[in-house]
């Protein structure tokens, strides 16, 4: 068996350079931070493997990915910053290849838009 070392890993055009450290701790495939107030916030998205985020309501928003992922089989993890006494409570559903849908609701029992949203998605 043979052993290749190497500090760094690029694709043929000597970009996306990966170290072997961060491939070996999983990177994520997706992920995206946006304001959940603004009325496009597409528009204040900064992220990676996110095309697009549509806004479905108070709380509500669709997360549509660049690639799809190979399957549904995906680890999630999403938040949400909060006035001070307003927790929320957040949960992600229609899980599909190419998009999640993720909920905010707040302490009071309503949808709410969070001032600061968070997206991580790791998988195939």
């Amino acid at each position: 068996m043979s052993t290749l070392k190497t500090s760094n890993i690029q694709d043929t055009s000597g970009n996306n350079n990966s170290t072997p450290e961060q491939i070996n701790q999983g990177r994520a495939k997706a992920w995206v931070s946006f304001d959940g107030t603004a009325t496009d916030v597409s528009s204040t998205a900064n992220g990676y493997n996110v095309s697009t985020i549509t806004d479905e309501g108070d709380g509500q928003y669709t997360i549509n990915f660049t690639t799809d992922f190979a399957n549904t089989n995906y680890a999630v993890t999403h938040g949400a910053t909060y006035a001070a006494g307003n927790g929320y409570y957040h949960f992600y559903d229609n899980e599909a290849v190419g998009s999640i849908s993720i909920r905010f609701i707040s302490s009071a029992g309503s949808y709410t838009n969070p001032a600061h949203v968070s997206c991580v998605v790791f998988g195939d």
